[in-house]
């Protein structure tokens, strides 16, 4: 589990969160990840892993704040995560040793924490 450092982590505005998430989705896709969620009850439950990530989107209008996070590459593989009420957004960018890592902060306290493959580690077919 990577504990997402928020000195060293990009914090995203609110009124960038859809064109952030989306490069992040554009840059990554395709990567294998895990996804985490650290909180009080539970206090670490490992949503998924090494699945294929499909993407990050968030659900702005309305005042609604929610984080999507989707996985899998078919209809089988499938799964979504969704984080309500999220507050802060923060990516860490990918490094030669270790691939990108997104943090959502939800205002219940718990935290979701994508981590990703390195880059180049797995591709999407025809890339």
């Amino acid at each position: 589990m990577t504990e997402i450092n928020t000195l060293s982590a990009q914090e995203i505005a609110p009124d960038q969160w859809l064109t952030a998430l989306d490069e992040f989705t554009r840059e990554n896709r395709g990567a294998h990840g895990s996804l985490e969620v650290l909180g009080s009850e539970p206090a670490y439950l490992v949503e998924t892993e090494n699945r294929p990530f499909d993407g990050v989107s968030a659900d702005v209008k309305d005042g609604e704040h929610t984080v999507w996070f989707t996985f899998g590459s078919t209809a089988a593989d499938h799964l979504a995560h969704s984080v309500p009420r999220a507050k802060a957004i923060r990516i860490l960018q990918p490094t030669i040793d270790s691939g990108a890592v997104l943090g959502v902060d939800s205002s219940d306290g718990t935290r979701t924490v994508l981590e990703l493959s390195k880059p180049g580690d797995y591709a999407l077919p025809g890339r």
